[in-house]
């Protein structure tokens, strides 16, 4: 019963919050970002206790960086905050204007969807940007965080309560939740109240999502992405690309897991190796590469299809931005690929041809990120074709409406009508 009143409260301020004016979502996210910079200490310390929890009960390494809500991720937050009250809002936005030659003025008008689910793991900071771009596109909110989180979570929804009653908006606009697994899969059948679930996390609890909802789910799946190093006379830009892509944080799903090498830079590969090593990266390889680098650890077939999460890397050499491609499309998640070339051609075959959300040229799989791509932060990085494909923001929260304008149109002729109820 507390399930289904958490949904029907959420579809009731829906309606609310769908029409409320832009000023009074920006004023919430102001105050948002105010009581995050007041309850910095509290919010640190709900933190450190979840990762104390986290440690005993044998969390691993690359899951705890992603539960850490240290200064430097609040304070990016609060940053964030303030991008997303600077961007415009899409409700009401048109989307798509024509005439008819009828008379007709045809309109598609950005509405919000509604009611959006949200499911992930370890990342506080999550509960802050999916708050904030559900709470700016007009959307009331169910998020549901990680079970590690559960303290930080919780003090993070209290803020957005207090933030959004500050701004005369329901408190329940946004609603942190901790249920059981038990009860997150009643609320995945109710369909009738939410319009959307949104799963982050690993691959296990996105499939979960999926087979038990009936609500529909866009999925944020692995992150096996590529960097690959193609004809190029700077071998030094592409290392900085391939160690920037792996290395910065090699715990996102933007992190590059596979290095492709063309084949007739295949003398560039001990460097790559050597250079990984030195940023404490393990690098496993094809046969060409063990040839070139004899300890290195023989890649198997699986290496191409993993998504370490951690300071691990497949190297393998190809023959030629062909072959980097159908490797690409076979063993990647569709998610984010980087090609390093001088050519002009290579490149437009590398982008036409290789099918994923986001690719990239001369540029680290890095910038595959909401914020660097001036969209304030990112709710997510769908890997789904339908409705919703890469990082996803306010617009990706909306749908649209038709509006049609007329002057008293009408399709048929009214003498007729007449005529027949006679």
């Amino acid at each position: 019963m507390q399930v289904r009143k958490t949904a029907q409260i959420a579809r009731e301020v829906s309606s609310i919050i769908a029409i409320a004016a832009t000023d009074r979502k920006n004023a919430a996210l102001a105050a948002m970002a105010r009581k995050l910079a007041q309850s910095k200490r509290s919010i640190m310390d709900a933190n450190s206790a979840d990762i104390a929890t986290a440690r005993r009960n044998g969390l691993l390494g690359n899951l705890i960086d992603r539960l850490g809500f240290g200064p430097a991720k609040i304070d990016a937050r609060i940053r964030a905050l303030g991008k997303i009250e600077a961007l415009s809002d899409p409700v009401g936005k048109p989307c798509y204007v024509d005439y008819q030659p009828n008379g007709l003025k045809v309109t598609r008008v950005r509405v919000p969807l509604g009611v959006i689910l949200m499911i992930y793991e370890a990342r506080p900071h999550v509960t802050i940007n999916a708050g904030a771009f559900c709470l700016k596109s007009g959307n009331a909110a169910i998020l549901r965080g990680g079970s590690e989180a559960k303290r930080c979570n919780e003090l993070l929804g209290k803020l957005w309560h207090e933030a959004l009653q500050e701004a005369d908006l329901p408190g329940e606009t946004i609603q942190i939740i901790n249920g059981s697994h038990e009860e997150i899969g009643d609320l995945l059948q109710q369909d009738q109240f939410i319009d959307l679930v949104i799963p982050r996390g690993g691959k296990s609890l996105i499939e979960a999502v999926s087979k038990r909802s009936k609500i529909p789910v866009i999925k944020h799946f692995s992150g096996v992405c590529h960097v690959y190093f193609d004809q190029t006379k700077d071998t030094d830009r592409a290392v900085d690309i391939a160690l920037d892509s792996k290395c910065l944080m090699p715990e996102v799903c933007n992190a590059m897991e596979t290095l492709l090498v063309h084949t007739d830079l295949s003398s560039d590969v001990p460097r790559f190796v050597d250079e990984f090593r030195r940023c404490g990266v393990e690098v496993r390889g094809c046969k060409k590469t063990k040839s070139l680098v004899p300890d290195v650890k023989p890649a198997i077939r699986q290496d191409w299809r993993t998504e370490y999460l951690d300071n691990i890397v497949s190297i393998r050499v190809v023959a030629d931005v062909d072959e980097a491609i159908k490797h690409i499309n076979t063993y990647g998640s569709g998610h984010t690929d980087a090609i390093v070339t001088d050519s002009i051609e290579n490149a437009d075959r590398f982008v036409q041809y290789v099918d994923s959300a986001v690719v990239l040229v001369n540029a680290s799989t890095m910038f595959c990120d909401g914020e660097s791509l001036g969209m304030g932060a990112e709710i997510g990085i769908s890997t789904d074709k339908l409705h919703a494909r890469g990082p996803m923001g306010l617009e990706e929260l909306t749908s649209y409406k038709f509006v049609i304008h007329g002057s008293g149109h009408i399709m048929g002729d009214p003498h007729k009508f007449r005529k027949n109820r006679k």
